[in-house]
C-alpha cells in the first residue's frame, strides 16, 4: 500500500513504482461536504483508504463541481478529474460537437486550465455512436482540453463498439482520447463498508478493442463504498479508482 503521504507523490514503494498505480476517488458529493461526525468527506476518504490522489467530480447538475471546492482540494494537494455526462440523444456529430462546446465553457467558467482532461461519462444504457464519441472529442481539442471518456469497456455495452470502431476510422482523434474505465467492478470492493487493501493484485480493466489495458487511464473498480450520512442526514458513499501511470495523467488534471 501506498503511505498515507501519498499526495507528496514520492513515496511510493518498489513494488508499486512498477506497477504504476495510484489510488483516487470519484463522488457525486462535494470532497468538502460537512459529514455527521463533523469530518468532511475528503477526511472520510483518507481514513477509511489512504490519501487520494485525485478526486473525479462532475461539472453539471446537483452538488457539481465548484470554485470553491477546487479550491479546497487544491489545498489538499489533491488534483480534481472534471467529468460530464451524455445529456440527451447521442447520435450525430454535431450532437456531440454541442456536448464538448457546453463542457469546454463550464471548465472555462470554473478557471480549469487548458490542457485539462475532460471526461464524458457514457452510462451503460446510453445508445452511443462513433459520430458522436468523435464530435465530443474534436470539440474539446479545439477548445485545448483533452477529452476523456468514463464508461464501461465491458463488448455488450455500446461504448466498447463504438470507440472501437473511432479507432478504425479516425485514429488520429481517438489516439487522443483518454479511457476511464468502470469494469469490471471487482466483488470484494463493491459497495464495501470496512476498509480494505490499496488496490487489486493486477491491472485488468476491460479494454475496447484498438487499444491495450495499459492505455487505459483510470479503472473504477468499486464503487458506493463506505456509506455515511452527511450533516443533514442525507447518505453519501464515493467510488474507488485506481490511476495507471500517475506521472502522465497528472499533467491532464487540474
Amino acid at each position: 500500500m501506498a503511505c498515507r503521504n501519498s499526495k507528496k507523490h514520492n513515496c511510493l514503494t518498489a513494488e508499486e513504482s512498477k506497477l504504476k498505480l495510484w489510488f483516487g476517488v470519484d463522488s457525486t458529493a462535494p470532497a468538502n461536504t460537512l459529514l455527521q461526525n463533523n469530518l468532511d468527506m475528503f477526511e472520510w476518504v483518507r481514513r477509511n483508504k489512504i490519501y487520494p490522489a485525485f478526486w473525479g467530480r462532475n461539472i453539471f447538475g446537483e452538488d457539481a463541481l465548484t470554485k470553491e471546492e477546487i479550491v479546497f482540494l487544491r489545498g489538499k494537494v489533491c488534483p480534481v478529474a472534471p467529468c460530464c455526462v451524455v445529456d440527451g440523444e447521442a447520435i450525430t456529430t454535431v450532437q456531440g460537437i454541442i456536448c464538448g462546446a457546453k463542457a469546454s465553457m463550464r471548465v472555462q467558467e470554473l478557471a480549469i486550465p487548458k490542457g485539462t482532461a475532460v471526461f464524458l461519462e457514457v452510462c451503460e444504457e446510453d445508445k452511443v455512436t462513433t459520430d458522436y464519441l468523435q464530435g465530443y472529442a474534436i470539440a474539446m481539442l479545439e477548445e485545448g482540453y483533452v477529452p476523456g471518456f468514463k464508461a464501461n469497456t465491458d463488448a455488450q455495452y455500446d461504448f466498447d463498439r463504438e470507440f472501437s470502431r473511432g479507432m478504425q476510422v479516425d485514429k488520429e482523434t481517438f489516439d487522443k482520447c483518454l479511457i476511464w474505465a468502470t469494469a469490471p467492478i471487482l466483488p470484494e470492493y463493491e459497495r464495501m463498508t470496512t476498509t480494505h487493501m490499496l488496490h487489486p493484485d493486477e491491472w485488468k480493466p476491460f479494454a475496447p478493442s484498438g487499444v491495450k489495458r495499459h492505455d487505459i487511464v483510470i479503472w473504477q473498480y468499486g464503487n458506493e463504498c463506505h456509506p455515511i450520512c452527511d450533516d443533514d442526514d442525507e447518505q453519501i458513499v464515493f467510488n474507488i479508482d485506481l490511476l495507471y501511470d500517475v506521472k502522465k495523467m497528472m499533467e491532464y488534471m487540474c
